[in-house]
């Protein structure tokens, strides 16, 4: 398939393909100002049944009390990645919206499998729901926010919380997410190879990674999320997809399913762009920003 980036996103092109290697490449792209009224600060809570406590950085408006929170996870293939990769979201959501965001340094696969990750970040949610005095928070507006594998992982906590009567979330935004293992649809057969970020021919391994091998079983759903039958009673949910990523049909036919079961859902397929493209501050990637702010405050009721 011939791709041809939108001019503004042409430095993508020339990435490796290798998630690792993108994650040293893309490092100056993680690092902004921070303006004068935002504090930052890393912390831990704990983890969930005696598992290992989990690593999180807080970013929130000084002085705040009962701010909305947005939890962020990140992606970077289940592997690669850390709560540096959303800094520039992060700050972002604190400053537009407003509201208080929980980034989750989740544990990463191959060392950790699935349910690990899903885990971590269920352990940090259910703390901040229960604590909401030592983070500033209302715990009845409370949204989360995934990047690619952090979608997989975002989508599968919120069926999760769904299945388990866990914290009522008013949100899932889903960032080029992340969704099914059998990489079977028409965007990964046309994306297969000679693409820039995400190759089609990449995403089996990444997920025998997280889930630690192929069983001939079929995964749960709350690992996979393309896997579950019934989507009713999900939050309202913005999904965003990319013309050139290889992930692209698995979310649109995931936005698809959502609506067939009247969950309000937002989809945005965006042209000309390819998967991470929206570590460069272009047009596209400003103009979803604010759909994401507004969509987020319109959830949360405070427009």
């Amino acid at each position: 398939m011939k791709v041809k980036l939108h001019p503004e996103y042409e430095v993508l092109g020339n990435l490796p393909t290798d998630v690792k290697e993108v994650n040293k490449i893309i490092e100056p792209f993680k690092h902004c100002d921070i303006p004068d009224d935002i504090e930052i600060y890393d912390s831990k809570v704990p983890g969930i049944e005696g598992e290992p406590d989990v690593p999180i950085r807080v970013y929130r408006k000084k002085g705040s009390s009962k701010a909305p929170l947005l939890l962020g996870i990140h992606g970077g293939g289940f592997v690669a990645g850390n709560i540096d990769n959303d800094n520039v979201r992060d700050i972002g959501f604190v400053e537009n919206v407003p509201c208080t965001v929980i980034s989750v340094d989740y544990r990463l696969a191959p060392k950790h499998i699935f349910p690990a990750q899903l885990n971590d970040c269920l352990a940090v949610l259910t703390y901040a729901h229960d604590h909401p005095e030592e983070f500033g928070i209302d715990p009845e507006k409370i949204a989360i926010f995934g990047t690619s594998a952090g979608g997989a992982i975002a989508a599968g906590l919120c069926l999760y919380l769904r299945d388990h009567n866990g914290p009522k979330i008013s949100m899932q935004i889903l960032n080029f997410p992340a969704l099914d293992y059998l990489a079977n649809t028409t965007s990964a057969t046309q994306l297969f190879d000679d693409v820039p970020m995400v190759r089609g021919n990449g995403l089996s391994d990444v997920w025998r990674l997280y889930l630690g091998g192929f069983n001939g079983t079929q995964p749960s759903y709350y690992a996979v999320p393309a896997l579950a039958r019934d989507l009713s009673g999900l939050p309202a949910t913005f999904v965003v997809t990319l013309e050139y990523d290889p992930l692209r049909d698995e979310g649109i036919d995931y936005a698809r399913r959502l609506m067939e079961f009247s969950v309000p859902t937002e989809l945005y397929s965006l042209p000309r762009v390819c998967h991470g493209y929206d570590m460069v501050p272009g047009s596209l990637t400003l103009w979803i920003r604010e759909g994401m702010y507004n969509s987020l405050r319109r959830e949360f009721n405070i427009l």
